[in-house]
């Protein structure tokens, strides 16, 4: 309710949701199970009054974009883990949102679609040209899929910059301890 926020210049504090320009991505995916992987990434649309044509033909293009278009009539439980997310990917993107918030997206994963879905994310992300704030506790995950990394501790800001900034000159004994630093002075 107070202070301001900027996306592209407008402050969306106090703004509905709908009129933010975010979409997020859970830990959960938070896929609905009685629907098909299609509908639950057109579901977003038919909230906001998109035609059942419009929506269908959305839908399909953003599962493509995730590599999933030959999973549409299926229910998330006929899926893996991964695939799951990237049903949830598709049907946050859906919306074009400007800013996208991802809440540990990949702790769900083993480590191998960990590794694939980083890239996954990096290649969505450049491609559609939106921000994308990915929050994690693995620092590597971090490193590997950030421009911008910002570690923080007890909803202070501890230090931002890039990976390479953060991991080669801590500015704080915590930031070095976080980012795998063994011998802190």
């Amino acid at each position: 309710t107070e202070g301001a926020v900027l996306i592209d210049g407008e402050n969306v504090v106090g703004e509905p949701p709908v009129a933010r320009g975010t979409a997020m991505m859970f830990q959960s995916y938070a896929l609905f199970p009685h629907l098909s992987c299609v509908d639950n990434v057109a579901f977003n649309l038919k909230v906001r009054g998109v035609g059942k044509t419009e929506r269908r033909e959305r839908a399909l293009e953003m599962l493509a974009r995730v590599r999933m278009k030959e999973f549409a009539d299926r229910l998330p439980a006929q899926l893996s883990g991964g695939q799951q997310q990237r049903i949830a990917l598709a049907r946050a993107l859906i919306t074009d949102p400007r800013v996208l918030l991802l809440d540990e997206p990949l702790s769900a994963l083993d480590e191998y679609l960990r590794l694939q879905m980083r890239s996954e994310l990096r290649r969505l992300q450049r491609e559609l040209g939106i921000t994308f704030v990915h929050v994690t506790h693995t620092q590597l995950e971090a490193i590997a899929v950030a421009d911008m990394v910002v570690v923080m501790t007890h909803g202070r800001i501890e230090q931002a910059g890039t990976a390479q900034e953060i991991y080669t000159q801590p500015r704080s004994a915590y930031v070095a301890r976080f980012m795998g630093g063994h011998n802190v002075f």
